[in-house]
């Protein structure tokens, strides 16, 4: 999860900010900054609670830093990943920190001298500390788990949240595919979170930044984060590499053999050679309601080389005057991949694109959709990345 890594982030900003801002900086740096290698690969883990003596990595996840480049490559490794014949998250409590990193450095191809450990209740800390932020929930969230004292339960809608509230939502997982790089919600939570610390006091900040310290475990000296932070603090990038793996008939999550050469030079030349895979649905609020015309739209975009999650040919009573595509991520990948798709699959529709967060009058409209496909049935896998509304507006052609 994303999440995680951006503790990471809030910490080194906090850290900073208690130092870089004063005249001492440069002398600082040369008095007490300890060489770091470049890029700086780091393995960042999330714990879960202990159960019965067991604590389990509930995330992991590697960052490769690029200082020159001032660039992230992030890679979220699925939590349930078979390796000889286990879940890879349960190796870190029988194997110690150094043979679970070797574990690690043999998937990536990465040389991972750093690492930084974070127990989940440190969001709670950081919500109650922080908070009340006000956060956009996408989808239907539900859960339980006795053993770990979690309870989700958010409908749809707008929510100021706070420590135990911000905690439920960022644990909640609907599949194993939102564990993997598709969580940039839980990013723009981190980077309110951190907005918020920013506007605390230099005595505020300082207690904050000493609890961090306290409810986490890595092996970076304070020097080589500020000199970190004075590195990439302007025009930082941050992408993400999906982790190569397929689901098994068994249903369990196996690695993409023939996909790993390219997954590993990714790292080696700083840019990420797999791309990933977004989930998108189309609705047809046509007057011609029909499974013919979804029938036609499914080979008009297979044509293309673009598998929709499924197309709802008989639509949603819903009002929309144009053709509109709704997104749901902050994502620059994403966008290109749109602006690609509709250029390719359509000639003569103009599409109206949203990004619904950002839009009050399209939030009641996606939370319109959400609940009648839901209510009636219809298959819908969380989370979406954008929705496809095709109206009648121009009476378009498609290309062929």
């Amino acid at each position: 999860m994303r999440n995680v890594l951006y503790v990471f982030v809030i910490f080194i900003g906090i850290a900073a900010a208690l130092f870089v801002s004063t005249i001492w900086i440069e002398v600082f740096l040369h008095m007490f900054f300890i060489p770091t290698e470049d890029p700086i690969n780091i393995l960042v883990l999330g714990l879960d609670k202990d159960i019965g003596g067991t604590r389990r990595t509930d995330v992991v996840l590697v960052a490769s830093v690029d200082l020159e480049k001032k660039r992230m490559l992030i890679s979220s490794i699925p939590r349930d990943l078979i390796i000889e014949g286990q879940k890879i998250n349960s190796y870190f409590q029988k194997e110690g920190l150094e043979k679970f990193k070797s574990r690690i450095e043999a998937l990536t191809g990465l040389k991972i001298k750093r690492y930084f450990i974070v127990d989940y209740d440190i969001f709670k800390f950081l919500g109650d500390e922080l908070g009340p932020i006000e956060i956009f929930v996408d989808r239907p969230m539900h859960y339980k788990d006795v053993a770990q004292n979690l309870e989700v339960n958010f409908s749809p809608g707008y929510y100021k949240m706070k420590g135990k509230e911000l905690l439920a939502y960022l644990r909640f997982r609907k599949t194993a595919e939102g564990d993997i790089g598709r969580l940039d919600k839980q990013r723009v939570i981190i980077e309110k979170l951190a907005q918020k610390a920013l506007q605390k006091n230099i005595f505020s900040l300082t207690a904050l930044y000493k609890e961090i310290r306290e409810r986490t475990e890595f092996n970076l000296e304070i020097g080589e984060v500020v000199y970190i932070f004075s590195k990439i603090k302007n025009n930082f990038k941050i992408d993400s590499v999906p982790f190569p793996f397929y689901i098994a008939e068994d249903g369990n999550l196996y690695i993409d053999e023939p996909k790993m050469e390219q997954y590993r030079a990714s790292f080696t030349s700083g840019e990420k050679k797999l791309q990933e895979k977004y989930r998108f649905y189309i609705i047809n609020n046509t007057a011609e309601r029909t499974q013919k015309f979804g029938k036609t739209m499914e080979e008009l975009f297979k044509s293309k080389g673009y598998s929709p999650n499924n197309i709802f040919h008989d639509g949603v009573n819903v009002d929309f005057k144009k053709d509109t595509v709704l997104i749901l991520r902050k994502n620059e990948g994403l966008n290109s991949y749109i602006e690609k798709m509709l250029t390719e699959v359509f000639q003569d529709r103009k599409f109206e694109v949203v990004y619904v967060e950002n839009r009050l009058d399209y939030v009641s409209k996606y939370l319109a959709i959400i609940g009648e496909l839901t209510k009636s049935g219809k298959k819908v896998l969380f989370p979406i990345d954008f929705l496809i509304i095709i109206t009648d507006d121009s009476n378009p052609k498609a290309k062929r």
